[in-house]
């Protein structure tokens, strides 16, 4: 089944050419505010009293405890703890994580921070084979490829340090034919909802691509990307034939989705199939569904495949080759490669000289 795009799918507006991001100035994509709205309103509400007692005691530095939660209108046991001097001074646990973000360098987060590129593959990671809990306890990254997993702990360990030691892989699957890193620092789970990771079961929740990503440079949608079709991504295969021309065939990105959401689902679809289009890589436009690679999950839910395809042609397969390293999916780097490598041969065999 074909789904056809219409204009009001395609949100072609959403996306600004690289003419319009290279005039705009570089902007902040994780400010402090950012990281506190990712928790409760009684949290939220509990850092803006903390911000108001703080110029309270400011402008009136013999104001006590009692007095200022009266001024405030907040209970006393909380401005009693602010109060207090030394080691046994506390504030909100929003701000515990502020504080620990900014001493690591990570706090404001701007698109030229120096580990930008890399944070930018991990969150597109999250969105195809990784997760947050819906408790936002844990993330994780899921692999058949150890390669892949050590290597996405190597790059962790250098950008978020004083979370290293929070991190364990876990074998599973019925052959232990996959790996599973999980990390449980809150603060870093804090920093990729707060730039936009999804939260929750992918497959039954609304989600849509972080909307900073249409003022980034191309470099930046590239490296977000990179990790995204890492996992998502489906490798173009080479067709043979004797008597015709040879070529590309199935390459796609596909996701798996439950039919309740379909609206919402193809809108996302279309808006990653889009931001995919603006590094300079054409697709087809249509969006395919496919019920039999579904399935009846446990809680009744039905799902089905949902892929936007690239076009097959041999200059749209070597760019996109040149353009996204893959780093989280050494062996779909190699397949791409090696099917590239079959391309050029049948093509030096059939008509000789240059490939291309």
């Amino acid at each position: 089944m074909t789904i056809e795009s219409s204009p009001a799918q395609r949100f072609q507006s959403d996306y600004k050419s690289p003419e319009m991001v290279s005039v705009m100035e570089t902007k902040t994509l994780i400010s402090e505010q950012d990281i506190i709205n990712t928790y409760s309103k009684k949290d939220q509400f509990s850092c803006k009293k903390y911000f108001e007692y703080l110029k309270l005691v400011q402008e009136n530095p013999k104001v006590g405890y009692k007095k200022a939660a009266k001024l405030l209108g907040v209970k006393q046991g909380s401005t009693r703890w602010w109060h207090n001097k030394g080691e046994k001074k506390a504030i909100p646990n929003p701000l515990k994580v502020v504080q620990k973000l900014k001493e690591s360098g990570l706090l404001p987060f701007a698109e030229n921070h120096k580990d930008a590129k890399i944070i930018f593959n991990m969150l597109g990671v999250i969105y195809g084979d990784g997760c947050v809990d819906r408790n936002l306890n844990t993330f994780s990254f899921i692999s058949a490829d150890k390669r892949d997993i050590d290597l996405w702990e190597k790059d962790f360990a250098e950008v978020f340090s004083f979370a290293k030691n929070k991190l364990n892989t876990i074998e599973g699957g019925e052959y232990g034919h996959s790996y599973c890193i999980r990390c449980f620092d809150r603060a870093v789970i804090r920093f990729f909802v707060a730039l936009g990771a999804p939260v929750g079961d992918k497959i039954t929740i609304t989600y849509s691509l972080p909307k900073w990503l249409s003022c980034t440079s191309e470099d930046s949608r590239i490296a977000f990307l990179g990790g995204y079709l890492a996992s998502e991504v489906a490798v173009p295969c080479w067709k043979e034939r004797s008597n015709k021309n040879s070529f590309f065939a199935n390459f796609s990105l596909g996701i798996s989705k439950a039919v309740s959401l379909e609206k919402e689902h193809l809108v996302y679809l279309k808006s990653a199939e889009n931001l995919l289009r603006s590094t300079g890589i054409e697709t087809t436009g249509n969006i395919n569904k496919n019920l039999s690679a579904g399935r009846i999950r446990k809680d009744g839910a039905q799902t089905a495949s949902y892929r936007f395809f690239m076009r097959t042609t041999k200059d749209n397969v070597l760019l996109f080759n040149k353009k996204f390293f893959l780093r989280y999916a050494v062996d779909k780097k190699n397949r791409t490669q090696n099917v590239i490598a079959k391309s050029e041969k049948a093509w030096l065999e059939k008509y000789g000289g240059d490939a291309g």
